[in-house]
């Protein structure tokens, strides 16, 4: 009786269903963005010092919206050679994509891999009531999906100072 009394229990749930997002619903708002011409890009670059003199860290975050709502973010880092011997080396490459002001998901390069392997998170609502309670700050950098929701968000918040100028 247990059992069964568990088992409506659970297919009463999942008739209701719950506010989960799908991952081919979430690729389609992603084709949909990727194919918007008429995005507005903000670019924003700086470079910064190394333990070593001779290189640099190049990082850039470019911002594409519509209407002052942000849709993509990429975040980039390259190491760059000052003695111009080298190219320079791609170090981090994500890319945030954004529906309402909600992150739904990253795309990450892997460059532990070789070739570079692109790292899929697809985010949903309870990633971000995650974000709001706070339970992702100031969390370890790599601890997974926690660090790009942070990341993510931190982007986002840096969007809207940029805007209010």
């Amino acid at each position: 009786m247990k059992k069964l009394t568990l088992l409506l229990l659970f297919l009463s749930l999942f008739t209701t269903g719950f506010p989960q997002t799908s991952a081919k619903r979430i690729d389609s708002i992603v084709k949909v963005i990727e194919s918007n011409k008429t995005l507005t890009l903000k670019l924003v670059s700086d470079t910064f010092p190394t333990f070593n003199s001779t290189v640099v860290n190049i990082e850039s975050v470019k911002f594409y919206s519509s209407k002052n709502k942000v849709q993509k973010i990429i975040f980039s880092a390259y190491y760059h050679r000052l003695d111009s011997t080298s190219n320079n080396i791609l170090a981090d490459y994500d890319v945030f994509y954004f529906n309402n002001d909600v992150l739904i998901k990253v795309i990450s390069k892997d460059f532990d891999q070789s070739p570079p392997k692109d790292l899929q998170l697809y985010l949903n609502e309870s990633h971000l009531k995650k974000y709001i309670a706070k339970e992702t700050l100031n969390y370890s950098k790599y601890a997974g999906a926690k660090y790009f929701i942070e990341l993510g968000y931190n982007l986002l918040d840096e969007f809207r100072r940029l805007t209010k100028k």
